[in-house]
């Protein structure tokens, strides 16, 4: 395959080198990066090997998918920061902690300090000043058992 009379490898690794750019450049975190992998390795080939255009193409296709699956894999090992997944989580951050009452409740209904701010709570009744122990987070309810 010939393209503007250049042989093959310059259009492949002028693609690679295009695609690993825009991901560095436009889109990090995309998987043109192992997409312009593969057509480093299709410029490689067609260094060492005359193929037709659709064996090239065929070959290319199988590459880019072959790349973008290891991608997905390397991917999908990375760390995950825990302290960072649960830091907007409050189920996880609030449950099992301890706070007072700021008002009693009553009737299934009151309020809590947890922190510098006071949450609507939702337990069985309670004098103001008792401690209660946050179950779990409902919308911006806590649900509390007494501690």
């Amino acid at each position: 395959m010939s393209l503007f009379g250049l042989p093959p490898v310059w259009g492949w690794l002028g693609l690679g080198l295009a695609l690993i750019a825009a991901e560095v450049v436009i889109a990090p975190g995309t998987y043109m990066l192992w997409i312009g992998l593969a057509a480093l390795a299709m410029a490689l080939i067609s260094s060492i090997a005359n193929l037709s255009l659709g064996t090239e193409l065929a070959l290319f296709g199988a590459l880019a998918l072959g790349s973008a699956m290891a991608g997905w894999v390397i991917y999908g090992r990375r760390a995950v920061n825990d302290a960072a997944q649960d830091l907007h989580d409050l189920s996880r951050t609030l449950r099992g902690q301890v706070v007072l009452l700021a008002t009693a409740i009553e009737n299934g209904n009151g309020q809590a300090r947890v922190g510098d701010s006071v949450w609507r709570v939702n337990g069985p009744d309670l004098p103001a000043g008792a401690k209660v122990r946050i179950l779990s987070v409902d919308g911006a309810t806590l649900v509390v058992e007494a501690a």
